[in-house]
């Protein structure tokens, strides 16, 4: 007798379905999810008793106890899987001289076998064809293989690879869809690798020009901005210039209508505010290239300060006291710079102050005073404070 096709699903998720009937494995202990994925993978062969309790039990030696454990998840994945129909379990999972073998007789589609076919395919295609087959694998990509199994080495290497393979199909598909002027399936694409590496620069580039030329301004201000988080907080770096460069794009929208001057000087109008200017990264940089081409012309001397906070011991600080020591100094700065000084959070664990009308001693007192107020306030925080202090030129004329 024929046996019903069996679709299987084991990227973003472990399910199985059969005409009408689904089941989700995701949610099952781990140890069923492992012996399950592990034998329709290698459905071909019969799997000996004691290669799949090394599999499970990777920790310790094999001994009847974990074999008699093995044949215990044996007898409920067999009844799990009679929710596809009665007798289906002792169907599809046969045993016999020692060894234990998903039927191999038994049709199957399985969505991270499929998607490796047609990544194969296409690198062996003519380019015409090349690229449909390259998106149809990617269409089936709904996320990393077996991710409830990220811990197991063995699920672990399959995902490592066929992660690799999806980002790489990724990379060199989404500049032929944009030749082709293919741009909402570029972005839905750039959107989706982009969610499963979200450090990578490329990807948020590709990400934030594709939803720029659809004109979806504020969702691409969002997505940089959600990306500048996570490089501050995992890297301690900002973006490159290029990306700020297409956040500044997103954020430029044209209002239509006039205004007048008088309107104009109540939009310049900064409210009242005692202490320093604290902004983002891109506006200090316009402050220091505006300060340094005024103290050009006047003469005037201009420094800039980098306040680094330092782990006390030598292992460096969790993430949640870095950023409450980080808030502290913030505090401390905004209340001892002057209110013609600037300041800005240029890192994870640095500020960069600019000190206009300041000379080099100046300087150093003004940086003194901030750092004997921090250990004032805060004689037992974890971190100490490191100041590097430099005077800013304005950059070279062109010839």
């Amino acid at each position: 007798m024929a046996l019903t096709p069996l679709n299987i699903q084991m990227l973003g998720g472990f399910s199985l379905s059969r005409e009408d009937a689904r089941i989700s494995v995701g949610g099952r202990p781990q140890k069923l999810c492992l012996l399950l994925s592990f034998l329709i993978l290698e459905r071909p062969r019969p799997v000996p008793w004691e290669e799949l309790a090394g599999l499970i039990w990777r920790d310790k030696s094999v001994d009847s106890s974990s074999l008699n454990a093995l044949k215990a998840i044996l007898h409920r994945a067999r009844s799990w899987l009679d929710q596809l129909g009665e007798g289906t379990g002792r169907t599809l999972i046969l045993t016999r001289q020692g060894c234990c073998q998903w039927n191999p007789e038994q049709p199957v589609t399985l969505d991270a076998e499929e998607f490796s076919r047609l990544i194969r395919a296409g690198e062996q295609a003519p380019a015409e064809e090349r690229l449909e087959l390259w998106v149809r694998a990617l269409e089936l990509y709904r996320g990393d293989f077996l991710p409830a199994l990220g811990s197991c080495p063995w699920a672990a290497s399959v995902s490592a690879d066929l992660h690799e393979k999806y980002l790489r199909a990724s990379l060199q598909v989404l500049p032929l869809l944009d030749g082709q002027g293919r741009t909402q399936e570029a972005a839905e694409l750039a959107g989706s690798v982009f969610a499963l590496e979200p450090l990578r620069e490329d990807l948020c580039q590709w990400r934030l020009e594709t939803l720029l030329r659809l004109e979806r301004h504020k969702e691409a201000a969002q997505t940089y901005e959600g990306f500048q988080e996570r490089l501050l907080a995992s890297q301690g770096i900002m973006p490159s210039d290029r990306l700020r460069e297409l956040y500044r794009k997103a954020q430029n929208r044209r209002d239509p209508r006039a205004i007048s001057p008088v309107a104009l000087l109540e939009r310049l109008q900064e409210p009242p505010h005692p202490g320093a200017l604290l902004c983002d990264y891109d506006f200090f940089r316009i402050v220091c290239h505006s300060m340094a081409r005024m103290a050009a012309r006047s003469g005037e001397p201009l420094h800039v300060a980098l306040i680094s906070v330092q782990p006390v011991k030598d292992a460096p600080l969790p993430r949640h006291s870095l950023d409450r020591v980080m808030d502290h100094l913030q505090d401390v700065i905004r209340r001892h710079l002057r209110q013609g000084d600037a300041a800005t959070r240029c890192s994870a664990s640095q500020f960069a102050l600019l000190l206009p009308q300041a000379t080099y001693a100046n300087g150093q007192m003004i940086c003194s005073r901030i750092t004997q107020a921090f250990v004032r306030q805060f004689p037992h925080s974890p971190a100490v404070l490191r100041v590097s202090l430099q005077p800013l030129r304005p950059g070279r004329k062109e010839k």
